[in-house]
Parts: structure tokens; C-alpha cells; sequence
């Protein structure tokens, strides 16, 4: 399961090429179908991250999705190439980063600085830069949870940094040198039908910016529903809780409790709401194992359904997974990747399957090597005109 990590593209709540509220043209669809991915590229995270987003940007649009929720875009660079080579097929895109830039001081104090650099030269020197801040997550938790919200953000957003002197000289200087960005969220949602009312609910994190986009697209399968979609806290094992709710299990329940609560102050008159992304829990099924079962049961008890726990039921963070050797055992996985409806009436027809989890072949190193798209694999729901 996923580290939190920050990165983002240097824009605001945007969408793009949105016509307003003309909702004529929708009438006619005979289908609505969703997808959500966890993607793992940047900081990183799983490797090959150029070769893969070259194969997630020439796959997706093969999928026939209405709506995409993205997660874990981290780099500003690969979140714009994404957008830009789907523009064609979803022109409507709604994210909540922005660049904050430098010059309002430093990041990181110099007692900060001084804490990081010493454990980062001890067990990071040696590290690539873009697997620095990772590095300093993993091998230096202690330390790296000691510091500031803005100095974690500026040790992640700084992956150009010429090595760890570098990485923290930036970080804390006060001359404008340091990348920095609001709600790295690493959020991406892609639509082919208008984005309406788009909105961002910021959720308490203990590391990172975790927040929930939302928007309302009105469809003539399901009528007018609203998409929320996210990225949950994941459980870190290699790094000690420091924030509010005790653990890393209470700030997630904390965080779909909040969630929640905004679905019912934000849904409105919508027909369905949507609840999409990588929520880091999910049930036990016959083909998969339940990960922090006691939070995904919230949704259940807010009347969420699972279309996908309910016809697949496999692992999407799965032990088989070619990125996911660390996981040990091939038959271990869990379902944590979701697409859950609150108000889906039950004559509507519905299929539900996993996506992007055929093996593929790159290109690294001068040699060919078989992988992923990512270390999750994707969930698609579609949703059919009920028959007269």
C-alpha cells in the first residue's frame, strides 16, 4: 500500500474546456462508465516510472471511461503530460495544487536542516535524486516526521535536487529556490462530460496533503451524480504515527468520517454519489484479503455499495503484481481500490472489472523487462440504460 507522498502540478482548482451548465447533449448515452487507478509514479514509489506513465497515457483511453479518478501523479511534469495526451478524448479535468513558489522564507528552519541533513548523509547519500525523498520517508522517519509541514512538502517537491547537500541547502534558504506547492495531493480527475460545481474538501493528514475533489456530471444513464474522488491515508508501517487520531488506522477513519460528512453537505439533488480511489481499506472477499476492514465498513454503514468487492472481488494491491515483490507471497492482496454508489437504483444494470493488470513490456536499461502499468491495478464500473 502507498506512501502519501506530495508532488503536483502547478495549477489551481482548474477545468478545462468546460461549456458551463449545457447538459443537452448527454441525453442520448446509453452507458456510464468509471475508472479509478492508483498510477505509483514519482518519488520513487515503483520503478520505471517514464516508461510506464508512456504506457498508463496510451492505455487508458482504450478503456472507454466517461470519468477517471488518478492518484498518485506526483511530479508536476508527468500530471501535465498525462492531461495534455488524454486532452483529446477527456477535455474536462478538475485538481487542486497549486504552486506556492519561493521567497516566503525558508522551508525548513536550520535546527530542521541540520536533523535531516545529518541522517540523510548517513543513509541517503548515495541515493539517485528522485529516490531522495523516499529515502528520507524510509531511512530517516524519525527524523523526517521531527520537521514542519513545509519543510517535508519542500524535501518531497525538490526531487531535482543535486544530491542531499543540495536537497537541504534549498530547502533552507530564503532566496525563492525551493519548489514549493499547495494540496500535493497527487489527484487527477478526467472526464469526457462536463465537470460542474467542481469543489475540494482539504483532509487532516499527519504527513502529506491528502484532500477528496469533487464535481457534478450529469449523464442520461444515471441523471445528475456527483464524483468524489481520493487518495486515503495507507497504514506506514516504516514510518511512526505523529499526528492526531493515535494511529495511522484512526486518521484514515478520521478522514472517511470527515468525507463523509462533506458528501451529505455537497451532494445536493444528485441522483448518485460516487466515492472513487485508493481508499487503503477495503472487505474480505473469497479472492481477497480485507485490509482495515473496520474503516471500509463506514461506508457500508453510510449505505455505499461495491459493485466490484461484489461481482470480482480480487486484490487490486496484489502480492502477484510484478512491482509488488516486496509483498512477498503471490496469493497475498487486498482490495483497496474502490468505486462505491449511494443512491444506484437496482435495475440498473451494472458490470464491474479489474483493469490494466495484464502484464507489459518496456524498454529500461537497453533491455526489455515485463511489469505493470502499477503497483495497484484498476477498477472499472459501468453502468447501463435500464431497459424499459
Amino acid at each position: 500500500m502507498q506512501l502519501g507522498l506530495l508532488g503536483g502540478l502547478a495549477l489551481t482548482l482548474a477545468l478545462c474546456a468546460c461549456s458551463g451548465d449545457d447538459e443537452s447533449e448527454l441525453g442520448a448515452a446509453d452507458s456510464l462508465s468509471l475508472v479509478t487507478l492508483n498510477n505509483a509514479i514519482g518519488v520513487g514509489l515503483a520503478p520505471y516510472a517514464p516508461e510506464r506513465l508512456d504506457a498508463i497515457v496510451r492505455d487508458l483511453p482504450a478503456l472507454g471511461a466517461d470519468v477517471l479518478c488518478l492518484q498518485e501523479l506526483w511530479q508536476p511534469e508527468d500530471m501535465e503530460r498525462l492531461t495534455l495526451a488524454l486532452a483529446g478524448d477527456y477535455p474536462y479535468t478538475h485538481r487542486a495544487v497549486q504552486a506556492t513558489g519561493g521567497g516566503a522564507g525558508a522551508a525548513c528552519t536550520t535546527g530542521e536542516a541540520d536533523s535531516l541533513l545529518a541522517c540523510l548523509n548517513e543513509h541517503c547519500a548515495g541515493v539517485e535524486a528522485a529516490g531522495l525523498p523516499l529515502c528520507a520517508i524510509a531511512s530517516c522517519a524519525d527524523a523526517f516526521s521531527a520537521v514542519s509541514m513545509s519543510c517535508q512538502q519542500c524535501v518531497i517537491a525538490n526531487q531535482g535536487a543535486d544530491g542531499v547537500e543540495h536537497l537541504v541547502q534549498i530547502c533552507s534558504a530564503a532566496d525563492g529556490e525551493a519548489a514549493s506547492y499547495q494540496d500535493q495531493n497527487g489527484l487527477l480527475l478526467l472526464s469526457k462530460l462536463p465537470l460542474l460545481e467542481p469543489d475540494f474538501l482539504r483532509l487532516e493528514s499527519a504527513l502529506g496533503d491528502r484532500g477528496v475533489l469533487s464535481a457534478r456530471v450529469a449523464t442520461g444513464v444515471a441523471g445528475s451524480l456527483r464524483v468524489y474522488c481520493t487518495h486515503l491515508a495507507a497504514t506506514l508501517r516504516e514510518v511512526p504515527y505523529t499526528g492526531s487520531y493515535g494511529s495511522w488506522q484512526g486518521e484514515r477513519v478520521e478522514q472517511i468520517e470527515r468525507w463523509l460528512d462533506w458528501v451529505g453537505e455537497t451532494r445536493g439533488s444528485a441522483q448518485l454519489a460516487v466515492l472513487m480511489g485508493d481508499l487503503n481499506c477495503g472487505p474480505e472477499t473469497p479472492l481477497a484479503h480485507g485490509a482495515s476492514p473496520d474503516a471500509y465498513a463506514r461506508f457500508v454503514a453510510a449505505g455505499f455499495e461495491d459493485p466490484y468487492a461484489d461481482e470480482d472481488g480480487r486484490c487490486t494491491f496484489c502480492g502477484s503484481n510484478p512491482l509488488n515483490a516486496a509483498v512477498g507471497d503471490p496469493d497475498e492482496g487486498a482490495l483497496i481500490d474502490h468505486i462505491l454508489f449511494s443512491g444506484l437504483p437496482s435495475a440498473t444494470p451494472r458490470s464491474a472489472s479489474r483493469v490494466l493488470d495484464e502484464p507489459i513490456e518496456i524498454e529500461a536499461g537497453g533491455s526489455a523487462v515485463e511489469t505493470a502499468h502499477s503497483d495497484h491495478y484498476g477498477v472499472q464500473v459501468t453502468l447501463s440504460r435500464a431497459l424499459p
